[in-house]
């Protein structure tokens, strides 16, 4: 084959069919039974615009710079007729309104001025601003990439495949997976590593090439579905630059996400590969080297539902009322470097060029342009 990616969320599939458009031959090799089960379906599912990074300008321009193009290629699975608030909070934050206001500016992204009083409780707010952000459904981009996929004979997917080894030799990549107790070896001159959370765990697995790890730390997240009340159906709020929260709807779906910058992370490790006290228990889905999904691990932790509420609660005003539906969980990794800021940079990092390995890291969906060049 040409290419040999790992990881089948949105910057695997992304890739293969950008390199199967071109007419190469692409395998995709994926652990779990199907696409899109892990970070790239639960999550915020937020289309930035940059209005999350305050801190960094950088990552809010990029983030920009690409918006329109994604919403223009993948709008059939984004939901647009919302309105998206942002606030800041008179207490605890990094950014009070006045910051926002010309950070925007800055950025060159559209930013109006809300009355406060008719969306939050009186003194907890000091600026409220109408905003252009969306959500997309990844169920819906799921579905529409494998239908594109599936035009492409020179792309293959392999589900259920656990990467055992991978060994560079004089002219490609040798990859070993497990499937069904049985060795598959796979053999190709340029693999992608883009398995997000597992990015760390897959270079450990390469011999033959000097590796280095990812400066990362690991949160173990709970996202939580509720089902919105009539008012705030169509309204989606974000309060920072702080330990505050998120609602919004979840793409298509109905759901609204809930979200809190305290609450949401449930655990953190600093490890190169996640460790949290639930690895290695019984039945727990982390074993054998594996990154295991958490939110179908029997170890996953409860509902921190009363916390995030609570917290939305104190600051939004009561008839935008909410309900608790169920919770999602997954392992988000952040590099190190960026809990200065908050960037959010898009790392692309080559182990080697001849035969070629390259592993990327990013935690938007809309910079999935960025591999681009590194895929031609």
């Amino acid at each position: 084959m040409d290419k040999l990616i790992i990881g089948a969320g949105l910057y695997g599939l992304y890739a293969a069919l950008y390199c199967g458009k071109r007419g190469q031959q692409v395998e995709v090799l994926e652990i779990e039974q199907a696409p899109f089960t892990r970070a790239t379906y639960i999550n915020q599912a937020r289309v930035h615009m940059g209005y999350h990074y305050p801190r960094s300008l950088s990552t809010a321009m990029k983030s920009a710079g690409y918006f329109k193009r994604f919403v223009e290629d993948y709008s059939f699975c984004i939901h647009t007729k919302f309105e998206q608030i942002y606030a800041t909070s008179s207490h605890f934050s990094w950014t009070d309104a006045t910051e926002f206001r010309k950070f925007c500016q800055d950025a060159g992204i559209p930013c109006k001025p809300l009355p406060v009083e008719e969306y939050f409780q009186p003194g907890l707010c000091d600026g409220a601003f109408l905003t252009e952000e969306y959500t997309y459904d990844a169920h819906i981009l799921r579905d529409y990439l494998m239908e594109e996929i599936a035009k492409y004979p020179g792309i293959k997917l392999h589900f259920g495949r656990k990467i055992t080894e991978i060994e560079k030799r004089t002219d490609c990549y040798e990859v070993t997976a497990l499937h069904e107790g049985k060795q598959e070896v796979y053999r190709a001159p340029f693999v992608l590593n883009a398995t997000y959370a597992s990015v760390n765990q897959i270079l450990r697995k390469v011999k033959g090439a000097e590796t280095q790890d990812f400066g990362l730390k690991y949160e173990l997240c709970e996202i939580i579905l509720c089902k919105a009340s009539d008012k705030i159906r169509n309204i989606g709020f974000t309060v920072m630059d702080g330990p505050f929260f998120s609602i919004m709807p979840f793409g298509k779906t109905g759901y609204h996400s809930l979200t809190s910058v305290t609450f949401t992370p449930h655990k953190t490790s600093y490890d190169a590969t996640p460790q949290f006290p639930c690895v290695g228990e019984n039945g727990n889905c982390c074993q054998g080297g594996f990154l295991g999904n958490c939110n179908d691990c029997p170890g996953r932790p409860e509902s921190a539902w009363e916390y995030m509420s609570t917290l939305a609660r104190k600051y939004m005003r009561e008839e935008y009322a909410f309900g608790y539906e169920k919770s999602l969980f997954s392992m988000k990794p952040i590099l190190k470097a960026s809990e200065i800021d908050d960037s959010r940079p898009t790392v692309i990092r080559a182990l080697s060029e001849d035969p070629v390995f390259i592993s990327v890291l990013s935690g938007k969906i809309n910079t999935v342009y960025d591999l681009d060049p590194f895929l031609d």
